[in-house]
């Protein structure tokens, strides 16, 4: 599955793309939301695994550029926020993302929403995976 992985921690990006590698998925990482929507619209992912707090762009404004560029792509939207920052992760799917990790999560709740969604052929459900 092509899956593009969105976050500004290059350490965690670095990781995930290794584990999701691993598991025999195509992995292009973006380290802002500009990146990751031309990812999107050059490469045509499956999946789209994104931060939700950057600098320069937040994954909301991804979130809406990739359910406008391509509806279809299943959206995983995760944060390590804390406080009142924590509760916007709770809006993700009201806005578009098919589920929520909470960081730090195991990476086989990735490979589990991921798995999921190919075997559904359509996003995955809602989920909210906690560590």
């Amino acid at each position: 599955m092509k899956i593009v992985l969105v976050d500004d921690d290059q350490d965690l990006r670095g990781a995930l793309a290794q584990i999701l590698e691993r598991s025999g998925h195509e992995v292009r990482t973006a380290a802002c939301g500009a990146e990751a929507i031309r990812e999107v619209q050059n490469w045509h992912p499956e999946v789209v695994v994104c931060d939700m707090i950057m600098p320069q762009s937040e994954g909301f404004e991804v979130l809406r550029s990739v359910r406008k560029a391509a509806p279809s792509v299943a959206f995983i939207m995760m944060s390590g926020a804390t406080g009142d920052l924590q509760d916007q992760l709770r809006v993700a799917p009201l806005l578009g993302a098919d589920a929520v990790l909470r960081k730090p999560f195991d990476p086989t709740d990735l490979l589990s929403l991921i798995d999921t969604d190919q075997s559904a052929q359509q996003p995955a459900a809602f989920a909210d995976c906690r560590a």
